[in-house]
């Protein structure tokens, strides 16, 4: 059976085409890039199922803009899924402020407990990069957001009064300009410093957590991670296909 989930991030959407629960292709365009309505309309055609299936880190008025313009045969089908539906698969860490724990992460959660029965971290390297540690009971003990390397580019660009991208660029810590020096830094905040966390969060909890990279920049996560970090490009999809209704 043919069916769609759609992403909602802070820089992307991207659509999933799903055959038999299995994620068979993404499309991932920015929202400036094509009409979202255009784009979704033609995406999404000869839909088998009741629903699709939509996780959303944007303010709801958007997503509603959205849903108003598109045809009403694939408008009724959309069901968002929230942070509350996510506490029949695992539990969560916020106690206090559910609302303000991102469905990505708790998706992503979901998705990379079903791939293993040890101790886990996700990390999803997109517009921030989050850290999230899952136990072998399904509990959600936490985790960390960092920023990512193009949001710390992009504060130095906002900040100077000079455009340092006009500048050559050299990777090394005897950098020589501005450029290099902002660039190499940002990398090692944004990718070097994982192993600190994932070496503290395995120490505190004396634990090998098997870990997990998704998102946009899962492949710098990779190349600078010390451990062995197991790559799902289709993690927070796979999460929202366990929505599928029976």
């Amino acid at each position: 059976m043919k069916s769609y989930v759609i992403d909602f991030g802070h820089t992307n959407y991207k659509i999933g085409s799903v055959e038999n629960n299995k994620i068979i292709s993404i499309f991932k365009s920015g929202y400036h890039e094509h009409s979202i309505v255009d784009e979704i309309t033609s995406k999404i055609q000869h839909i088998e199922s009741s629903e699709i299936l939509c996780c959303s880190v944007i303010n709801e008025s958007i997503t509603n803009s959205i849903i108003e313009q598109l045809p009403n045969d694939i408008s009724s089908l959309f069901k968002f899924i929230k942070v509350e539906d996510c506490e029949n698969f695992i539990s969560l860490a916020y106690k206090n402020n559910k609302e303000r724990l991102g469905v990505d992460r708790v998706l992503n959660l979901i998705a990379a407990s079903k791939k293993t029965e040890n101790d886990l971290i996700v990390i999803d390297a997109g517009t921030a990069i989050t850290v999230d540690y899952l136990d072998s009971k399904k509990r959600h003990l936490g985790g960390l957001i960092l920023p990512s390397k193009e949001l710390i580019d992009k504060l130095f660009f906002e900040m100077l009064s000079f455009n340092f991208l006009e500048e050559d660029l050299e990777d090394s810590v005897f950098a020589k300009n501005t450029r290099s020096c902002i660039e190499s830094g940002s990398n090692i905040s944004a990718y070097n410093s994982l192993n600190y966390i994932v070496e503290r969060m395995s120490s505190e909890l004396k634990t090998s957590p098997v870990i997990f990279a998704t998102g946009g920049n899962a492949k710098n996560i990779i190349e600078n991670c010390n451990h062995t970090v197991i790559h799902v490009e289709s993690l927070l999809f796979e999460g929202l296909v366990n929505f599928a209704s029976k």
